[in-house]
Parts: structure tokens; C-alpha cells; sequence
């Protein structure tokens, strides 16, 4: 058994200073350790899957990020780990804590599947792992070894804690929401008919006019990323792919690490109702360099058509239940280009929820270049600018 900062101190030394993740006991000690310490910054997430799209956004940034969970929750996080993690190759550190290993001592009954097969899939997600260093003596190797596979391998590194690994730390204070103030709202009703709403292109191409040098676009997955792409492919872009739901938490990864620079995240209705939670993360931490766009076409475009039940849903009352603070809603794109025009000068975070017609332009293209590419020329960027 090792206490909290003998663990924590090595890796703050080697520029881990970013913790997220989602609660367990056995991780109790690291996460009041990293909430007290003013030298770490650590953001609860609403899910795991959500906590590694954000450690991702804060990694492509430039920081350097530990992921902390138990595995009963590693299913929520295996899209991410495969489709964003795997694919754009994004080093990140994980503690996931081994709940029902068959091993130890007898656990609560839902442990017991994911006790048995937590190794199994992580050697299946081709994730590096190893036991959690519980003695002193063996923390800086453990370290070194994890790094080297992060560093030259450019990919995931999981620790697995057992149940008494760590010291028992007591928290000495809690996280309050960073703003309580009032949502400004203007909510112009949706007028068009369907059919003669604007295409999701027209509405990329008046969010490209305005976000260009100093800011950063993060398109979710599908037909979004491909027509951002064939109307102007930049590097200040990152097109998601696989992930869905990812792009707010990652964007919102961005926004923290690099407050100088406007995040603006392309979401579909289909993509955030599948992770609406992230919007609670992001009206509690209050970034005001984030933008957060809604194109919402009221079905899943990419994948054939099939509705979503977005018709339903008033997204301005749940970004105003969440702490945004501007909020907006239209179909009109010359209200749209207008409101567009505004965001430079807004103190976000800022939600933006705009209608749009189905449909993509006939033939469009895929990306020629590769996801790691687009990762490599996103950090440079982002390196470049702030």
C-alpha cells in the first residue's frame, strides 16, 4: 500500500497535472488528493466515455492526462477507446480500478462479469496494462515503462488498482460550480417548413467565415466532418470520427487547456442526445472561449435517414438547466450569419441550437487525409497559436 502523493507527485513531475473520470472507492484517495492539490486540475465527468473524449481534447492541446475509473464503467468508455483514442492515436494514461477480481475478495454481484473480463478487454482494445505500483519502490518504473509506451507508441496505458492499493485521504474541500448567473436566451421560433430550412453545407460554410486564425473547430462524426472538409479543409479543424457523441467533451478538453483560443463544437441532434450529460460538465466549468453549435436536422443523416427525437426535445431549456450562459435558437441563416458574426466578443459558453434540412451534397468526398494527420496538424496548430 502506497499513499496518494507518492504516486501523484512522480507523475505531476512528468506533466500529468489533468485528472477526470467518474468515482470509485477504491480511487477515493486520488481523486481528494487531485481535487485538493492547486498544483492538479481535476473535472468530474458524467461518464467515463465522456472522460477520456475530454483527457483527449486536453492531450491534442498539449497537456498531459489521467483517466480515473472503475471497470464497471469500462463499457462506457469503449467506443471512445477504439473509434477516437485508437484511431487518431492519442496517448492517455488510465486507472481503472478491478473491481470483482476474481483474485480478491469477494465483491458485490454486479462486479462479478466485468471482475473476470476486465483484463480480456483491454488486451482485445490492444490497451498496454499493468498492476498499479502499491509499494514505493516500485512507482518510478512503473511510471517510466507506462510513459514509454504513451511516448513511442502513441497510445493508451492503463494501470488496474486493487482494492487497498492506496492509502486512505480524507478531502478537505469540495468543487462548487464556477458561475451561478442567469442564461441570456434568445429564442426566435422555427418558421421554415422543412424542405426550406438551410443544408447543413450552407451553415458550415457562414461558421468557417468566422472561425478562422486563433480559433479551433471540432466537427462531429459523419456528414458534418466530410462537408467541413470538402468546403475548406484547414488545419484548425478535426474532423471526429466513430465516437459519437465525443466532440463536446473533446472540444470541451480544448477550451480548458487553451483558454485563448475559441473552441467552436459542431454537434449533431442525433450525436448529443446520445451524450447530452457532457453539456452539464460544461455549464458547470463555464468556459467562455467555448461555442457550442447544434446543427439539427432531426435525424441521424449519416446512417440513412432514420429520425431522431429531437422534434421533441427543447434544447435551450436543457442548456439553460445546464449553465450555459448565452443561449440561442433559430432556422433563419441570415439570423444565423448575424449571430455568428457576434460569438468573437461573446463570454461563453455560448449554445447555439440551428435547424437545418436532411440531406448531404451528391458526391461528396471523404477525407484524403488520414486521422492521425489530422491530429498531427491540430497540435501543431493549437502549439503555433497560444
Amino acid at each position: 500500500m502506497i499513499n496518494a502523493s507518492a504516486f501523484l507527485k512522480p507523475c505531476l513531475e512528468r506533466g500529468f497535472d489533468f485528472f477526470t473520470g467518474t468515482p470509485c472507492s477504491y480511487l477515493k484517495p486520488f481523486i481528494n488528493y487531485v481535487i485538493d492539490g492547486d498544483e492538479f486540475k481535476f473535472i468530474d465527468a458524467t461518464n467515463e466515455g465522456d472522460a477520456v473524449a475530454m483527457a483527449a481534447g486536453v492531450t491534442l492541446a498539449g497537456g498531459r492526462s489521467i483517466v480515473m475509473f472503475q471497470n464497471s464503467g469500462l463499457g462506457n468508455a469503449v467506443n471512445p477507446l477504439t473509434s477516437l483514442i485508437s484511431i487518431f492515436q492519442i496517448p492517455l494514461m488510465l486507472i481503472i480500478t478491478h473491481r470483482g477480481n476474481p483474485e480478491g475478495e469477494k465483491d458485490e454481484p454486479q462486479h462479478d462479469l466485468m471482475g473476470r473480463i476486465t483484463t480480456q478487454m483491454l488486451d482485445v482494445m490492444k490497451i498496454s496494462w499493468a498492476p498499479f505500483p502499491n509499494r514505493s519502490e516500485l512507482v518510478a518504473e512503473a511510471l517510466m515503462a507506462a510513459d514509454d509506451c504513451l511516448t513511442q507508441e502513441q497510445k493508451p496505458f492503463a494501470f488496474l488498482m486493487q482494492k487497498g492499493d492506496v492509502e486512505s485521504y480524507e478531502l478537505d474541500h469540495t468543487h462548487t460550480a464556477d458561475h451561478t448567473a442567469t442564461a441570456t436566451i434568445d429564442k426566435k421560433p422555427f418558421a421554415l417548413a422543412y424542405g426550406q430550412r438551410a443544408s447543413r453545407a450552407a451553415v458550415l460554410a457562414v461558421i468557417q467565415s468566422v472561425a478562422g486564425d486563433g480559433c479551433a473547430v471540432i466537427a462531429t462524426t459523419g456528414f458534418t466532418g466530410r462537408e467541413l472538409y470538402a468546403n475548406d479543409d484547414r488545419d484548425n479543424q478535426l474532423y471526429m470520427v466513430g465516437s459519437m457523441g465525443c466532440a463536446l467533451p473533446l472540444g470541451f478538453g480544448v477550451a480548458v487547456t487553451k483558454p485563448n483560443v475559441k473552441v467552436y463544437v459542431v454537434d449533431g441532434d442525433g450525436a448529443l442526445l446520445m451524450r447530452t450529460g457532457a453539456m452539464a460538465t460544461v455549464g458547470s466549468r463555464c468556459p467562455d472561449n467555448l461555442i457550442h453549435i447544434l446543427l439539427d436536422n432531426e435525424v441521424h443523416d449519416s446512417t440513412g435517414g432514420q429520425s431522431t427525437v429531437s422534434v421533441s426535445v427543447d434544447f435551450t431549456d436543457v442548456a439553460a438547466g445546464f449553465g450555459y450562459k448565452w443561449i440561442f435558437a433559430t432556422d433563419s441563416l441570415a439570423q444565423f450569419t448575424q449571430l455568428m458574426a457576434r460569438t468573437g466578443s461573446m463570454q461563453g459558453p455560448v449554445f447555439i441550437h440551428f435547424k437545418t434540412r436532411k440531406g448531404a451534397p451528391s458526391g461528396l468526398v471523404r477525407p484524403s487525409i488520414t486521422p492521425v494527420e489530422v491530429k498531427h496538424r491540430f497540435i501543431n496548430y493549437l502549439r503555433k497559436i497560444a
